[in-house]
């Protein structure tokens, strides 16, 4: 046999043995005949087919999120946002409509009220805690229910399972977003929700490598996910999903220290006189404390304060920051922090901002794994400058301004 034959056609090592899971990097897969081929195909048989749609890897995290999640499957995907377009194409239809929490991530507003509007779909926001508004926004042709519980940033929290009532009751879809807390911190599915969702790329991943979503629940529920992503192709790759089962391991691990760390910095930051307010779901005086205390078995690193000053001082104690990183990801080993305002909810109006609370001095902080002194060290220096009329830039050393 010729030499490039040879190499080509030699066999694959065992990794039966092997102490860490291996990743299946591969687009398709063998068949021993044309029957099983067909069989695999058509739904006859069981078994890898073409990676867009089946890969050991993929199906693997997906088994031990649903399992986290305490679902009966889980579908990933290539990003949360491609999660939420699953969940719009594969069950609502034109005409239709949708209640979103009022300020969640604004791109995930965005895409039901400008794109699934182009389509007939409309979408009113809600406010979350508030059970006459979800009650009085309900339609005849309601079909879907989605929240994110705690929001994000102002950490407000639904009644899980009485909203899951008012879903049935009006034959709709409950979804609930699981990104802030994990599946450590809080099962939707065991207080009445149809369908849970991640962003995977924050905690389940756990130090911002990779981009990814995954939605879990019943099976019956899970399998239209699956067709759809089997026809639209927007699917986790192989290595994403190897990095994200293995963040599963330590998820609790993590978490717990990351709820530790948030604690010190938000009894920190309310002692603070620049600081108005402080947003946490751990909070004694959060007006939803008797409804986390029953579905929320830990509490989310992400926390919100408002500084003095509006948008000048909440930029210039940003700018200020040596230690936390200005990244607008959560989830992270290292603790990040953004404005949301101009970020990460700059897609509503500013009536939208008033209305929901996200004002100008509003700083959100994700609480990383860092020693808790020193993050509040730099906490500290930086709500220094806030208060400071000069520009932080100016706060610094000569030799720092010129390197940037």
């Amino acid at each position: 046999m010729e030499q490039t034959t040879r190499a080509i056609h030699m066999g694959f090592p065992s990794l039966e043995d092997s102490h860490a899971a291996a990743i299946a990097m591969t687009s398709a897969y063998d068949f021993n005949s044309a029957q099983e081929a067909s069989d695999r195909f058509n739904g006859v048989t069981e078994g890898n087919i073409y990676s867009r749609f089946t890969n050991p890897s993929v199906e693997y995290f997906e088994q031990k999120l649903a399992s986290l999640e305490n679902a009966e499957a889980a579908v990933a995907f290539a990003s949360g946002m491609a999660a939420y377009l699953a969940l719009a194409i594969t069950f609502l239809k034109q005409g239709d409509h949708v209640l979103l929490a009022s300020g969640i991530f604004g791109t995930t507003t965005h895409l039901f009220r400008q794109y699934f509007g182009q389509f007939g779909i409309t979408a009113t926001c809600v406010d979350l805690d508030d059970p006459h508004a979800w009650q009085d926004a309900m339609q005849l042709n309601t079909r879907m229910i989605l929240v994110e519980s705690p929001t994000n940033p102002l950490l407000k929290v639904a009644d899980l399972s009485w909203l899951s009532t008012l879903a049935k009751h009006h034959d709709a879809l409950l979804v609930v977003d699981n990104t802030l807390l994990s599946p450590v911190n809080q099962r939707p599915l065991a207080h009445g929700a149809d369908l849970v969702l991640h962003s995977t790329g924050k905690f389940i991943d756990g130090q911002g490598r990779t981009v990814g979503g995954v939605i879990a629940g019943r099976k019956a529920m899970i399998q239209p996910l699956k067709g759809y992503l089997r026809s639209s192709g927007t699917c986790m790759n192989a290595f994403t999903a190897w990095v994200l089962s293995h963040g599963l391991d330590t998820l609790k691990a993590r978490m717990t220290l990351h709820e530790q760390n948030a604690r010190t910095v938000a009894a920190w930051l309310r002692e603070q006189s620049c600081v108005r307010q402080v947003f946490a779901t751990f909070s004694d005086d959060h007006p939803q404390a008797t409804v986390i205390a029953r579905q929320q078995s830990g509490h989310s690193p992400v926390l919100s304060f408002v500084v003095d000053g509006g948008q000048e001082a909440a930029w210039r104690c940003i700018d200020a920051l040596q230690l936390v990183s200005r990244c607008t990801n959560i989830g992270d080993t290292k603790s990040m922090v953004t404005h949301p305002a101009s970020t990460t909810h700059c897609r509503y109006s500013s009536e939208e901002k008033a209305q929901y609370g996200i004002c100008g001095g509003l700083v959100r902080i994700c609480v990383g794994l860092e020693a808790s002194e020193d993050i509040i060290a730099d906490l500290q220096q930086a709500l220094a400058a806030s208060q400071n009329q000069q520009s932080s830039k100016d706060l610094l050393p000569k030799e720092v301004v010129l390197q940037s």
